[in-house]
């Protein structure tokens, strides 16, 4: 009941005044909408129609009069029979009465059909394609899906054939492996030549075999003067070096994941550490005795340097842990230039710092190798010790510049290769310098006839007695004159000095006591009043690390050729 101004009318030209009055008024809600139907025999139209009722009043009743309705064709209204989103709510009675099926495929309304069943298509799920590959409408109409669908209802009543039930009908297929998105089965993860891979595998493996027996190698012949003088204990910390190096070509067989990509630079970092450290150290040693300028003994021993090197690898060791905790590595997905994905072992702002470590690291390598440049060595293992670090350098600064270009797009093939050319010109080449050139010189025996000759030398030049001096045809040419002959011993002595110097220094430090003692000798002479006036040219030695400042004669034959 409602308050209204109400007037009653008895006729067109008689009716009451208006006055206040309770009525009876019908609001929406009183209404009602019919099930849509279709009008069979009237419009033979799909109709909607909305129904209320009304009233009349008579002696001071109201009573039900009769309904009014309004009938709307639904030809023109489009139904959407789609699923509506989670969490809508929205009023839509067809809601999900779609007969896509859900397994592969999804319902897309379309507008404009009408009240009709099948006005929307079945579209491909993510991660499925459409059957068809050359077919230009990527779906499935949804009339004939309905259609079928309703064969497949009265199949057991007319007995209609369908092909509703049939199982690959109406569906789409699912893409290749690793696709988000495809539009046929093509690969969208790139596939590893296993070819390849497995023979470098085969080829790391290969040379990790010869590393045993380079360390028995260098156990064996560890007495001979030519092993001696390399120490044998750094040589052995060379070869533990060189193997974590190829264990990171072993680590990087497999797909990448978390545990490959942390063992990757750990055992490349330390692997670099060990071998490139101790060739640092080896040639620091000849620097610090080599800047020395008098005959004060500089001894660095092995020990020395091994506590040296433990303490790089204990830094080198933190700051691994450290990043590790930070920042721990992880894979992404890259992409190859053909848009394949791949599993990589990202870059950051870490790992640069540790190449760009590296790189200053083989600098300061370098100048210590520009300082002994012309230190005579024995076996010419200064010389070797500089072509190796030169070529760690080029190669590095190779290896990080072309990561740069290969992240983007990604080619983990190709990058497998390069990091094991890398390693096989980087830690094989030093391996074949250093231990190649000695085994080389035992197998042929050059070593038996360098000792021979070193032991002839030492003991014959030490005889200076009468009989030696008056063979001699110099000293006979001035033996009346005392002075001159002085002189000539002097020579001969001076001589004889220098060749023991260059014959201990091959002996490795347990003779660079005497190579002092000889030194020594050799600076009295030249403050002696019988010393000749000329200056004596600067002679260095490397001796296992031992280098000794040493004067003599500008003379070219003196200095012993690498």
């Amino acid at each position: 009941m409602f308050s209204a101004i109400n007037t009653y009318t008895w006729n067109q030209t008689s009716h009451t005044k208006s006055f206040p009055d309770d009525i009876l008024a019908v609001s929406y809600e009183d209404g009602k909408w019919s099930k849509p139907y279709y009008d069979c025999g009237g419009g033979n139209i799909w109709m909607l129609t909305y129904t209320v009722p009304f009233f009349a009043f008579k002696d001071a009743k109201y009573f039900f009069k009769g309904t009014s309705g309004i009938d709307i064709d639904l030809r023109r209204v489009d139904i959407d029979q789609c699923s509506l989103p989670e969490g809508s709510t929205k009023l839509n009675i067809f809601a999900s009465s779609n007969k896509c099926k859900i397994e592969t495929t999804q319902c897309v309304s379309l507008a404009g059909f009408g009240f009709r069943r099948g006005s929307y298509k079945c579209v491909c799920r993510k991660g499925y394609y459409f059957p068809n590959i050359t077919s230009t409408e990527k779906s499935f109409n949804g009339i004939v899906v309905e259609e079928e669908y309703e064969k497949l209802m009265l199949v057991g009543a007319v007995g209609k054939p369908n092909t509703y039930n049939i199982e690959k009908n109406f569906q789409c297929k699912k893409c290749a492996e690793g696709c988000d998105d495809c539009i046929d089965f093509s690969p969208c993860i790139a596939t590893y030549d296993i070819i390849l891979r497995i023979t470098i595998l085969l080829l790391t493996l290969l040379v990790i075999g010869f590393l045993p027996m380079v360390a028995i190698f260098t156990f064996k012949y560890s007495d001979l003067k030519i092993v001696k003088a390399a120490s044998p204990v750094l040589l052995q910390i060379i070869i533990l070096g060189a193997f974590f190096m190829y264990t990171t070509i072993i680590v990087m067989y497999p797909t990448p994941n978390l545990v490959t990509c942390t063992a990757r630079f750990w055992l490349r970092e330390i692997g670099f550490s060990l071998t490139y450290g101790a060739l640092m150290l080896k040639t620091w040693r000849v620097s610090q005795v080599f800047k020395v300028n008098s005959a004060k003994t500089v001894r660095i021993t092995d020990k020395q340097l091994i506590k040296l090197l433990l303490l790089m690898i204990a830094f080198v060791t933190v700051i691994l842990f450290i990043r590790t905790m930070v920042s721990p590595p992880h894979t992404i997905v890259g992409r190859t230039a053909d848009n394949l994905k791949t599993d990589i072992c990202p870059t950051d702002w870490w790992d640069h710092s540790f190449s760009i470590l590296e790189v200053l690291f083989l600098i300061w390598g370098i100048r210590l190798c520009v300082m002994v440049r012309k230190t005579p060595s024995a076996f010419n293992e200064s010389r070797f010790i500089s072509i190796a670090i030169y070529n760690e350098f080029i190669m590095s600064v190779f290896l990080n510049v072309s990561m740069i270009f290969l992240k983007y797009p990604a080619n983990p093939d190709l990058q497998y290769v390069i990091f094991f050319c890398h390693a096989q010109l980087t830690a094989t080449v030093l391996l074949g310098l250093l231990f190649g050139s000695k085994a080389l010189i035992i197998y042929k025996g050059e070593h038996k006839v360098e000792e021979t000759s070193s032991h002839k030398i030492t003991t014959q030049k030490l005889k200076f007695n009468s009989k030696q001096k008056h063979s001699d045809p110099s000293y006979e040419s001035i033996s009346d004159n005392k002075e001159n002959a002085e002189l000539q011993e002097i020579r001969i002595l001076r001589t004889t000095i220098e060749n023991l110097i260059e014959e201990f220094l091959k002996c490795g430090p347990a003779y660079s006591d005497y190579v002092l003692k000889l030194q020594a000798m050799l600076e009295v002479m030249k403050n002696s009043k019988l010393g000749e006036s000329e200056e004596l040219q600067q002679k260095l030695a490397l001796g296992n690390g031992c280098v000794i400042k040493v004067e003599s004669n500008k003379d070219d034959s003196c200095t012993k050729k690498n």
